[in-house]
């Protein structure tokens, strides 16, 4: 099975600690991605979102699917996780979607985004679900590395 059709891992975070301490474990065993990006890719990729989450965004969805996130989409994530396939464009994909990144950068990214957000209060709204607590952008954050990180295969000598 290449790590292309290798299945992906199912996780749950419960901190973020917890994403930080996986993606350490998984970098330094050299783990592989099973999806389209690296991991420096999704490294980053969650760091951008974390990072708009503290310092604000610069773009917004459209009035309609603020509200459906608001209403729909935001209690479906928060209690069932996100699911994959979504396909980030526009402003937003300019914002959020990684080039190509070495895997080291990426990772030192996720950390530095996670320690900020471990110590400052501050949260900007989100664009697409507005108003978000700091416990609920945590939370995002959270089900966020799920989708992404369960890209990443266990590496073969760790399993």
């Amino acid at each position: 099975m290449s790590a292309q059709t290798a299945k992906r891992r199912t996780i749950s975070y419960a901190t973020l600690q917890e994403i930080a301490d996986d993606a350490v474990r998984l970098h330094a065993a050299g783990a592989p991605t099973t999806g389209n990006w690296s991991l420096g890719q999704i490294y980053e990729h969650l760091a951008r979102l974390m990072d708009g989450s503290l310092d604000g965004f610069d773009f917004t969805a459209a009035w309609p699917l603020r509200k459906i996130a608001k209403f729909v989409i935001k209690p479906r994530i928060f209690k069932k996780g996100m699911p994959a396939g979504f396909q980030l464009k526009g402003d937003a994909g300019k914002a959020l979607l990684p080039d190509p990144v070495a895997d080291q950068a990426g990772l030192d990214h996720l950390l530095h985004a996670i320690q900020r957000l471990q110590n400052e209060p501050q949260r900007h709204p989100s664009p697409i679900q507005e108003e978000l607590t700091r416990e609920e952008w945590d939370l995002l954050h959270r089900r966020h590395a799920e989708l992404h990180m369960s890209f990443i295969a266990e590496p073969e000598n760790l399993i």
